[in-house]
């Protein structure tokens, strides 16, 4: 069915490009706002603007991404090839570089977000900005788990314990306190706790490095902390389930550059 379904697309954006390219982009858009509104209506009363503060900077994104790729495809088309089908097809490549590529607002998510109390955030020496997500499974429409929480903060090692200090939250990650960790992305680590707290309504937390203008420069970054918490040397592996009758890794203190906001 897969299979079908993946030539169905296929066919469908070579035989009729304009039709195919708004019924995916409707219904990708559609599935965003339902995430959105998701999340929302999960985040604590008192921590909504954390949440709006994240729409806000990733709606500037997308504008931003999609005036670079508008612009780009209208020089291919007016300089080198008039051809509406190529004019959509570089405007979508090109939207989805830039949209994975650049974080254009991660200073100003940053700023916004150290306003939010009035005590700045503890920023340790060698801290990371960082997002953290939490998700629950068996919420909302579809498979898979669902964002119920979204905080923001400073994440940093001490020892062999990975912290993050949140305006929300303050959450230790361990070897001893993690049964899976999962790369996600570039900028992206996934880790399943081996214990669930009743207290918490998240089954598991995504890790966002907010550090840098290119997300796919942090791999580096992501593959240690990766390795910390798993005690893997081999950065290539997607997911590890961490075995806490083991030594912990003896790896050096790891040296960010540190933030100013």
């Amino acid at each position: 069915m897969l299979e079908i379904g993946i030539t169905l697309l296929i066919l469908l954006f070579f035989i009729f490009p304009i039709p195919g390219l708004a019924v995916c982009l409707g219904a990708w858009t559609c599935y965003l706002i339902y995430g959105k509104l998701l999340l929302l209506n999960r985040q604590p009363q008192r921590w909504k603007k954390i949440v709006w503060i994240h729409f806000l900077t990733g709606t500037a994104d997308t504008i931003l991404s999609l005036a670079i790729a508008l612009m780009l495809s209208l020089v291919v088309y007016f300089l080198i090839f008039d051809s509406v089908r190529l004019f959509i097809f570089n405007l979508t490549f090109c939207f989805l570089i830039s949209i994975r590529w650049f974080d254009f607002t991660h200073v100003i998510y940053r700023r916004l977000i150290s306003k939010l109390q009035p005590i700045s955030l503890p920023a340790p020496k060698n801290s990371v900005f960082s997002m953290l997500i939490g998700q629950r499974s068996g919420t909302g429409m579809g498979i898979g788990m669902k964002s119920v929480s979204l905080d923001s903060g400073y994440m940093y090692w001490d020892g062999h314990q990975l912290i993050f200090d949140g305006i929300m939250a303050h959450k230790v990650f361990s070897r001893n306190s993690v049964l899976t960790v999962e790369k996600v992305s570039s900028e992206k680590i996934k880790i399943v706790p081996a214990r669930q707290n009743s207290n918490e309504k998240a089954e598991a937390w995504i890790i966002i490095i907010r550090q840098q203008f290119y997300p796919f420069k942090t791999r580096e970054l992501r593959d240690r902390w990766f390795q910390q918490l798993s005690g893997l040397q081999d950065s290539d592996t997607r997911g590890f389930e961490v075995d806490n009758d083991r030594n912990p890794p003896g790896f050096p203190p790891l040296e960010y550059p540190p933030v100013r906001i």
